[in-house]
């Protein structure tokens, strides 16, 4: 299955289509490797942020949903005693259970059927790991799975990309090395489906090794409050980034903190 292809709003050229499952290819063995940024050091402050924001202590029990290599729960393990982190990504769990060893519970699960039911004091979802479905549903039973993972009062905090400011600071081509790689990547917008989509072209050596693309919605804080008003979740703050600044075109986060009513 893929998404139709789409014009390019500024040139009207036809970009690539996206595969709908394309989640399925991004998140393997080349990934730590081209996103080597998002790593442990960098995680620290948005850990330290999520703590505070949730007044987390050491009793808590932690859910960290779509967990990737366990970056952000390595330093969830310094304030929170029991941490599980959820990904579907066979690869990326490998890779958190090298850096955390056997002190942290990593289960491999579909975020739209968590296993886990009221079994959480806070949830936490860092770095747009959401919106990745293209049928607007399941990124709904995504949520009620968040919101039925939670206990009763249970707070939660998902970190998002803010629309208005991917609409105004979009760079539709970039290029980068990577370890011994070199990385082109190709950025725009679908207005009709309300997603930011990206194709990443990986070379080695002047020859091409992996194509992959990404996507995932773009949402109003309006639209976003509503799913999860409907998945019974009380949203509370709204951050504009992780220094606790207001939500607005200018900041590049949408950070939500709440409870489960």
């Amino acid at each position: 299955m893929s998404e139709d292809s789409a014009n390019d709003p500024s040139t009207g050229a036809q970009m690539p289509s996206v595969e709908d499952d394309w989640f399925e290819k991004a998140f393997e063995h080349l990934y730590p490797v081209l996103y080597a940024n998002r790593s442990i050091e960098a995680a620290e402050p948005e850990v330290h942020f999520a703590v505070d924001a949730l007044n987390l202590t050491e009793d808590h029990e932690v859910l960290d949903m779509c967990c990737g290599t366990g970056r952000h729960m390595y330093h969830l393990l310094r304030y929170v005693r029991r941490v599980t982190g959820l990904d579907y990504s066979h690869t990326l769990l490998q890779s958190a259970r090298e850096t955390l060893g056997s002190q942290a519970r990593l289960i491999r699960a579909d975020m739209r059927t968590i296993p886990m039911k009221e079994s959480f004091d806070a949830v936490c979802n860092f770095f747009t790991s959401f919106g990745y479905f293209a049928v607007e549903e399941e990124n709904q039973e995504a949520i009620n799975a968040f919101a039925s993972a939670l206990r009763p009062g249970g707070k939660f905090f998902i970190d998002f990309v803010n629309r208005d400011y991917i609409t105004m600071h979009l760079v539709p081509h970039s290029e980068r090395s990577a370890g011994e790689y070199d990385v082109q990547d190709e950025r725009w917008i679908d207005v009709e489906a309300e997603r930011l989509n990206k194709r990443t072209t990986v070379m080695r050596d002047g020859h091409v090794v992996e194509v992959f693309t990404e996507s995932v919605r773009l949402y109003t804080p309006q639209h976003f409050v509503e799913m999860l008003e409907k998945a019974g979740l009380a949203p509370e703050r709204i951050y504009g980034d992780y220094h606790g600044g207001p939500l607005d075109p200018d900041q590049p986060r949408m950070i939500f903190t709440g409870i489960k009513a």
